[in-house]
């Protein structure tokens, strides 16, 4: 009986054994989901920045109206925070023979970094995210298309935005650098910036329609309420060259064009392509620019630079992969740090008083036409 009764005595400490072992792992099991269930949370919280993955559908941006994220927490990555702080509309000029040759290929690289990107087009497409104008199409009308274009965004998605970025479709954004220059700047001075180019037509320079600008929103707000709708400061055809004539319109309702060069002198917003012009620029190129070209290097481009202009479809993923995907083993990268706010009403008065380089230009007007100027 006493041998019956140690045998009993075993079974049950063995059995009790079993039970714990059994809850030991269930109870590692819901606490691991848990986990997993509180990171996915953390990250939609913190409107986690979207991933530029190639292969992956790159949908619009996350809706940025209410921020969640504060500048003082650092253990968010900073181009997640100006995401938030610093947002973008992107509009891109487009048509229906190009929906699928151009357009989805900027929606699946640079295109799914803005926080909101909309091709203007004359044919509606939800999928890509375009919209049909009711415009006449060719390059051509191309002050039309962008004249309707802003006429939208101001309509429908005024209220939502800091920034109004202009771009062709043969046009690659660095978002990140984009918001990280804007940040400094108030979106409620009458501003606009790109690469300032020379013309008769326009006083003060206009910027480049190929490398893309970008409109503060007390501009397009200026643009649409004194300009729009008044023909003899603001040309309501829809033939002539878009860059030139919005630049004469901004002039006149006041709005002033900021200069976007680094420290060094050099142009952020590039109207060639680095993969067919680097070091050197085309030889187009330098009797345009209305400042001064750096002679400090031998680079052509920032080290900060936003846009790049004539980019084929196929190089946008060749960008992608080099700025975003490709790590170079053992060399630290400088520390990042948010931009300083800047004095907007020292600048703004800096930027009205600047003048243009000396010297003759000649600059196409119109098609088939040109005029000489110094």
């Amino acid at each position: 009986m006493q041998a019956l009764r140690q045998i009993r005595k075993r079974m049950e400490l063995l059995l009790m054994l079993l039970i714990g072992v059994a809850w030991g792992i269930i109870l590692s099991e819901l606490m691991r989901r848990t986990r997993w269930q509180f990171a996915d949370s953390f990250l939609q919280a913190r409107g986690h920045f979207p991933s530029s993955f190639r292969t992956r559908d790159c949908h619009t941006a996350p809706s940025t109206s209410v921020s969640t994220i504060t500048p003082t927490n650092m253990s968010v990555p900073l181009a997640s925070r100006l995401f938030n702080e610093t947002r973008i509309l992107c509009i891109v000029p487009s048509s229906p023979q190009t929906h699928l040759s151009r357009a989805i290929h900027i929606k699946r690289t640079w295109g799914s970094r803005c926080n909101k990107l909309i091709f203007m087009s004359t044919k509606e497409d939800k999928t890509l995210g375009a919209v049909d104008l009711k415009v006449k199409e060719g390059n051509s009308n191309l002050w039309g298309k962008v004249r309707a274009s802003l006429q939208y965004a101001y309509k429908n998605h005024f209220q939502n935005y800091d920034w109004f970025l202009k771009v062709d479709e043969e046009t690659y954004v660095v978002m990140e650098n984009l918001r990280s220059f804007l940040y400094p700047y108030s979106p409620m001075e009458p501003v606009y910036f790109g690469n300032k180019f020379r013309s008769p037509q326009v006083k003060k320079g206009y910027m480049s329609g190929g490398a893309g600008y970008v409109l503060s929103k007390e501009a397009l707000h200026r643009f649409m309420k004194f300009g729009f709708s008044n023909g003899s400061i603001c040309s309501n055809r829809s033939y002539g060259y878009e860059d030139v004539e919005l630049g004469r319109c901004l002039q006149a309702v006041g709005v002033v064009g900021g200069d976007s060069r680094d420290d060094h002198g050099l142009n952020r917003f590039i109207p060639y392509s680095p993969l067919q012009s680097y070091p050197k620029p085309p030889e187009w190129y330098p009797p345009y620019p209305y400042y001064k070209l750096a002679n400090v290097t031998t680079d052509c481009c920032s080290n900060s630079a936003i846009t790049f202009h004539y980019i084929y479809p196929n190089d946008l993923y060749v960008l992608d992969y080099i700025i975003y995907r490709l790590k170079t083993f053992g060399v630290p990268k400088d520390l990042e740090k948010m931009p300083v706010k800047r004095l907007m009403k020292n600048e703004m008065e800096k930027w009205r008083n600047d003048l243009p380089t000396e010297g003759k230009i000649t600059i196409k007007l119109f098609p088939g036409t040109s005029q000489n100027t110094t």
